[in-house]
């Protein structure tokens, strides 16, 4: 006799057909099969809601393409730099716009100097070392300005194509020193970098001189230090200016004006846009107690009006900018002090 049936059930075997595997396939069901139906029902979900919405659509797809845009002009304008350099950049783009840089830049951009940064964190320097580093510095080197893409004295050379029309010609060395010293003539300045520097001087520093006293300091350099950042600074500039203007026959007045004008010009568009801060809360206090009846948003608003006024410090600087400007220029009425101030080396 057999057995099979006292050994086990028939499902034990590998070969019977009885054998189930798993739940799905004794039901009749797939995963795979179930799986592909619900990414399907999803896929036509989607499908069907972004066909049916599709002014959502071309708001997210627009939203998306002004981010690309912007990230894109980010990068192109920073070019990658980070940190002081990236800073030092963005500077440069806004004094750029504010004193009408010329459109090939400068040789030697004073963004990027030392004293740019301690004027414009003055609280991270001393105001001695401040006043140290303006009496080292050069300013001559902030005027030139880039030359166009023109080359001058390049050499010409042609290939061999086996001809005897060959040419290939060096200038000479009478050639390349008349072009160096006609480039030097010609040379373009401006006085942008130094408006932009003053402008901001006055901006972030105060109008008088923090006491600093040492019982090992001179006479001279006691009265240094009883200048403020903003005027010791005005003093170079007027010196380097006035420098520049007597060694090329120029009017001292006009070059003067042409260096303080817009610092002046940027002084008025601050104060508009500090006025305008102080009165948006009177307006709106007013507004608003109006609307409501209640008086005392008009008082907080007006109280606005009554706090100091923030551009106190940079008007005075930029007022004692044109005086000694003022005094600069017109050396004729001048004494023999002020002669000596502004010429010797």
């Amino acid at each position: 006799m057999s057995n099979r049936n006292s050994s086990g059930d028939w499902s034990d075997y590998p070969g019977s057909r009885r054998r189930t595997t798993s739940t799905n396939h004794a039901t009749g069901r797939s995963n795979y099969g179930g799986t592909r139906r619900s990414n399907n029902a999803n896929n036509n979900n989607n499908n069907d809601n972004q066909k049916g919405n599709p002014i959502g659509n071309w708001i997210q797809n627009r939203a998306r393409e002004i981010r690309a845009r912007h990230r894109n002009r980010q990068r192109d304008q920073v070019g990658g730099a980070v940190g002081t350099e990236a800073k030092a950049i963005k500077n440069l783009q806004v004094n750029a716009k504010d004193f009408k840089y010329p459109e090939e830049g400068f040789i030697t951009p004073v963004e990027h100097s030392l004293l740019y940064a301690m004027i414009e964190f003055p609280e991270n320097y001393p105001e001695s070392v401040i006043r140290n580093e303006i009496e080292d510095e050069d300013f001559t080197q902030y005027l030139y300005v880039k030359e166009k893409e023109t080359k001058r004295g390049e050499a010409t050379s042609y290939e061999d194509d086996g001809s005897d029309n060959d040419v290939q010609t060096q200038p000479s060395n009478n050639d390349s020193q008349t072009a160096t010293q006609q480039s030097e003539e010609e040379q373009r300045v401006s006085y942008g970098q130094l408006s932009a520097l003053l402008a901001l001087s006055a901006a972030k520093n105060p109008s008088t001189a923090s006491p600093e006293k040492s019982s090992s300091t001179t006479e001279a350099e006691s009265d240094d230090q009883t200048l403020s950042v903003g005027e010791a600074l005005c003093r170079k500039l007027l010196r380097t200016i006035t420098r520049y203007a007597d060694a090329n026959s120029l009017d001292r007045n006009h070059e003067i004006r042409e260096f303080l004008d817009p610092i002046e010009r940027r002084c008025a568009v601050r104060n508009e846009k500090a006025a305008l801060q102080q009165l948006l809360p009177a307006y709106a206090g007013y507004t608003v107690s109006l609307l409501t009846g209640n008086p005392l948003p008009l008082l907080l608003g007006a109280a606005a009006l009554t706090g100091p006024d923030p551009m106190m410090e940079e008007n005075t600087n930029v007022h004692g900018f044109r005086g000694l400007g003022s005094r600069t220029g017109d050396m004729e009425t001048a004494g023999l002090l002020d002669e000596n101030e502004f010429d010797d080396d």
